[in-house]
């Protein structure tokens, strides 16, 4: 999901055997239910229900996406504010989407530099030292010396899994592309899952006391099916990590979302739709407070006016940096506004008690 042609567009009715993903979810347990028994309506599903709260009524964003001849289009819960796409793309639609091409031949949407495959520019990496980046700075500073049972879920190919155990730590991965976990346990000798942290049974209960998702969570199908797993698989006290976009936090895509919705108009967007949701400060705070987490650190950083993506039309472009330099100063002076959120969690669940 990112910033916002010219269609409105209507909500349909959710008829009655529709359901609300292909991989759905008991909303009394969290537990994933089988899709065998599912009614589906096409090769996309219609949101049922808000993953947050539940709630039934949704309004359009000004911005869509075209994807394997179906149209997604950008949604906000009128009752809490998450943004998301409607209707998702189903289970396997997204395992296409993260095929070998993603770490080898996809554009690099949110950078600037020039365009790399992921897993050739790693391969010349010194893997014996911690690959510095923010979360390995994070935990160095904050838990010196502390040697985790870590999971790191959206792992790639491994590389800081690999540069981790030189702390000490004991690590594991799970990773949706079968290519790049393949990589990481054929090269790296790493214990890499593959598959999806909704869905996998490879962990058990209090297995881990730290889990990390680097940009991953806005990808899922279901976030809060998500977050109910770490609740369990995590132990009590354990951290949950995440690093997420936040780009409808910005005043520029507000003032964006602000114009197109006067003019009428629909954009459609140009690259694929890997994120299915977008998060704010309030509603990442709201979904972890909901499944068993308190937030222990929030950070929410902006990105400085030469390291935004200038795409969109030439007045989109001025708009962009026309924002961006004020919006800069402010979040420096406020920590507000940003594009970035960096959130630590604690799992807020209570140990097991013995029996006498």
């Amino acid at each position: 999901m990112a910033h916002p042609g010219s269609v409105v567009v209507n909500i349909r009715p959710k008829p009655a055997n529709f359901v609300r993903r292909a991989i759905l979810y008991d909303n009394r347990t969290g537990n994933a239910v089988s899709t065998s028994a599912a009614k589906v309506g096409g090769p996309t599903q219609l949101m049922r229900h808000c993953d947050l709260c539940g709630a039934t009524s949704f309004q359009p964003l000004p911005f869509y996406y075209l994807f394997d001849g179906q149209r997604l289009q950008g949604t906000r819960c009128t009752h809490c504010d998450l943004a998301f796409l409607d209707p998702q793309p189903t289970p396997a639609q997204l395992e296409k989407l993260y095929g070998k091409e993603y770490f080898t031949e996809r554009p690099n949407y949110d950078r600037t530099e020039k365009d790399k495959a992921f897993i050739e520019e790693g391969q010349d990496l010194d893997l014996s030292k911690v690959q510095e980046d923010k979360f390995t700075r994070y935990m160095q500073q904050h838990y010196p010396g502390r040697k985790f049972r870590y999971l790191e879920v959206g792992c790639g190919p491994g590389y800081t899994l690999k540069s981790l155990q030189s702390l000490g730590w004991e690590t594991h991965g799970l990773e949706i592309s079968a290519h790049a976990a393949d990589y990481a346990r054929r090269e790296l000798h790493l214990p890499v899952v593959t598959g999806n942290i909704e869905t996998t049974e490879d962990f058990h209960e209090n297995q881990f006391d730290l889990a990390y998702l680097g940009d991953v969570l806005e990808h899922l199908l279901s976030p809060a099916a998500a977050i109910r797993k770490f609740g369990r698989i995590l132990s009590p006290g354990g951290l949950l990590v995440l690093a997420l976009p936040s780009v409808t936090n910005l005043p520029s895509m507000r003032l964006g979302f602000a114009a197109y919705k006067a003019l009428g108009r629909q954009r459609r967007m140009d690259i694929p739709p890997y994120h299915l949701y977008e998060f704010t400060p309030t509603t990442i705070r709201q979904m972890l407070a909901k499944n068993g987490f308190s937030v222990i650190d929030l950070q929410n950083p902006v990105k400085a006016p030469a390291h935004i993506r200038l795409g969109g039309n030439p007045l989109e472009q001025l708009t962009k940096l026309g924002t961006q330099y004020p919006t800069y100063w402010l979040n420096k002076l406020t920590g507000r506004f940003g594009d970035r959120m960096f959130v630590v969690a604690r799992n807020e669940k209570q140990p097991a008690t013995s029996r006498a």
